[in-house]
């Protein structure tokens, strides 16, 4: 396939991938409320929906490894999410919605990890800059959110299920033009073998990046949960709040167009300890109520603390891990990652608000400090050389 081709297939899943999601987070507990669903109802399914994926990812992406079928299980989960988001819009009461909405993002959950392993490893054959390719999804990201709070000034919070559904649908639809997998049936006999993928994922070295990764994007837990809350403690508008919001994700796109100059110049664990040693000053700064001028400022830091340190995880995992591994890799980074500590600094987000409002931020710079210590620890433990060579 001429690289050409694979890099707008994946551009074009990814433009539409996280339109769903950018329309989710913030609208629907409204859709949730106007359901009738009590406010610790609301909490409960919210954190349920993040939950499960830690059931969902490493199903998915170890069935994708299993089978060395990993397009047919995206198209699947992506298919299999969009209905359950439909059947989740003719749900009434609690536990329907609930169990619905469990299953949508339990289908959902494989989707990301599966489509970010074939991006980079088809990035690293092709020669291509596989920024370029994500930056689609913080993109689609934005336009969601934008376009449906546009749209919800003109229509009822009750459509905010049909828009989500609407938006996986479209996801699904475009998981039918990405590339076949190029890995090799014949590898298959080796790859099912558990003792190798365990020893690998159990070795000094692989376990402190996974806490190093995973804590660095954490440390946005608060930020994600209760960001909008502190902005508008802080005297901004909700227009304010969301330029504030866009400018942390342009900048993020901005950074992953030319990301491949950053991989080259720092490789992927010193981006991991940039990322989390800038996620560090961003939340300490922020801690401090700056003026409106230095936040907007503190908010394009965002293109380090997630970008870089996400751009250094998925080439660590491709350089170091196995062709025949690498999903089920993604996967157990995935669920340690989003669904156990970022989902972890969420839950926590609204005791530590109550008890210290802005000073949180200071809680998610320790966190982030200690990531960057386990960044310099893991270049101590990793030789400039990939340890296992990319197959």
């Amino acid at each position: 396939m001429p690289s050409r081709n694979f890099s707008l297939r994946l551009s074009l899943f990814n433009a539409v991938l996280f339109l769903g999601s950018g329309i989710q987070l913030p609208f629907l507990p409204l859709w949730l409320q106007g359901r009738g669903l009590g406010d610790a109802e609301v909490a409960f399914v919210v954190a349920m929906m993040s939950a499960v994926r830690i059931l969902g990812i490493p199903l998915g992406t170890a069935l994708a490894d299993l089978t060395q079928r990993r397009r047919a299980v995206i198209i699947a989960c992506a298919f299999g999410a969009a209905a359950a988001y439909l059947a989740m819009s003719a749900m009434a009461g609690f536990w329907p919605i609930l169990l619905t909405g469990m299953l949508a993002a339990a289908l959902l959950a494989p989707v990301v990890p599966l489509t970010e392993a074939m991006a980079v490893e088809g990035s690293a054959q092709y020669g291509l800059d596989y920024g370029r390719i994500r930056m689609w999804a913080s993109l689609s990201f934005l336009s969601g959110s934008l376009g449906a709070g546009a749209l919800l000034e003109f229509i009822p919070v009750s459509w905010v299920i049909m828009l989500i559904a609407t938006a996986q649908g479209l996801g699904a639809l475009t998981t039918l033009q990405l590339p076949g997998d190029a890995t090799p049936r014949s590898q298959k006999a080796e790859t099912i073998r558990l003792k190798p993928f365990l020893g690998l994922v159990s070795t000094a070295s692989f376990v402190v990046f996974l806490l190093a990764a995973g804590l660095g994007q954490a440390s946005h837990g608060f930020l994600y949960a209760f960001g909008s809350v502190y902005f508008e403690h802080l005297g901004y508008s909700k227009f304010v709040i969301g330029l504030l919001w866009a400018a942390s994700v342009l900048a993020e796109v901005t950074m992953f167009a030319f990301s491949n100059r950053f991989y080259r110049a720092l490789g992927s664990v010193r981006l991991i300890m940039l990322g989390t040693g800038i996620a560090t000053l961003r939340w300490t700064i922020t801690a401090l109520a700056p003026p409106l001028g230095l936040l907007f400022a503190v908010q394009t830091l965002h293109a380090a603390s997630f970008g870089l340190t996400h751009l250094g995880t998925m080439h660590y995992i491709r350089e170091r891990v196995p062709a025949g591994m690498r999903n089920t890799a993604q996967g157990l980074y995935s669920v340690l990652s989003s669904g156990i500590l970022l989902s972890s600094t969420m839950w926590a987000s609204g005791s530590l608000y109550g008890a210290l409002g802005g000073g949180a931020f200071y809680v998610m710079a320790a966190i982030a400090a200690m990531a960057c210590g386990l960044g310099f620890v893991l270049r101590g433990l990793s030789p400039r050389a990939a340890a296992v060579a990319a197959a």
